[in-house]
């Protein structure tokens, strides 16, 4: 694994090792009486603020993590433990066989995401139609919208995927300048797939619970929950149960995903 997917996919843990620095240093500036030292210790906590920002954003590299004392080995063994944790509690989405993007994709957060979004696109999208799913006039507007969001998200996966590929090219080519750029390129297009698959399950989050909370109102908006489901075409778990349980379980797929990736409000967050 590329040094730069590993600290992505380690930065909860990177986070918590540089804040267990801080509160070290935060009592040693606490109890110091030399106003020397209390200098050198504001400006490494300024430097703790910059590594964080780096982290979220991105940019934190292997030696930054020199100034922590975290090694790459260390990092890969907190990364087989996030997998192993993050999976035992997945009821849909441990069932879900992973498989890369493309074959040089070999960022693992990427190709769980991949792999859930086609497993979404096989299981649960057709739920998303005026057969499955009768809704009333608002709620069967915003239904409708998630095929051209679904397909768009995963278009923005697969050029991940691209990318990787053409890495691998470079590098057979021995063409350093190019892959630098690309790799350049990837992180950017990591950061734009977290973004944009946040916003598809936010998005479907958000129409499931408006669905649900109408119900709870007294509002008819699933018009026929007991309607039993048949997705053409597929083997869909959904087959032959209720328009309500396939939606149903279709809100702990989404509510799984987000925490998988840890992705947050994009509501809040400036694109």
């Amino acid at each position: 694994m590329e040094t730069a997917d590993l600290i992505r996919g380690t930065k909860e843990y990177i986070a918590e090792r540089i804040e267990q620095s801080r509160k070290k240093l935060l009592l040693v500036y606490k109890t110091t009486k030399d106003d020397n030292k209390k200098y050198e210790l504001e400006t490494t906590f300024r430097q703790i603020d910059r590594d964080l920002q780096k982290l979220d954003t991105g940019q934190f590299e292997e030696k930054d993590l020199l100034r922590y004392g975290i090694s790459l080995q260390e990092l890969e063994i907190a990364f087989e433990e996030r997998v192993h944790d993050k999976h035992a509690i997945y009821k849909i989405l441990n069932n879900i066989r992973i498989e890369p993007v493309t074959p040089n994709t070999k960022n693992e957060e990427i190709n769980a995401i991949w792999s859930y979004l086609r497993f979404f696109g096989l299981e649960y999208l057709g739920l998303l139609s005026e057969q499955n799913l009768k809704l009333d006039y608002g709620h069967a507007y915003q239904r409708d919208q998630f095929y051209t969001l679904y397909n768009d998200t995963l278009k923005v996966v697969n050029e991940y995927g691209e990318i990787s590929d053409q890495i691998a090219h470079a590098e057979l080519t021995n063409n350093k300048e190019y892959r630098s750029r690309l790799i350049q390129l990837q992180n950017k297009q990591y950061r734009d797939v977290i973004l944009r698959v946040g916003k598809f399950l936010r998005s479907l989050q958000a129409f499931i619970q408006s669905i649900f909370a109408s119900e709870e109102e007294g509002s008819k908006a699933l018009l026929e929950p007991e309607a039993l489901v048949q997705i053409e075409g597929t083997d869909s778990s959904l087959n032959g149960v209720t328009a309500k349980r396939a939606l149903q379980d279709l809100a702990r797929y989404v509510e799984e995903f987000l925490d998988y990736i840890k992705i947050p409000d994009i509501s809040k967050v400036e694109e």
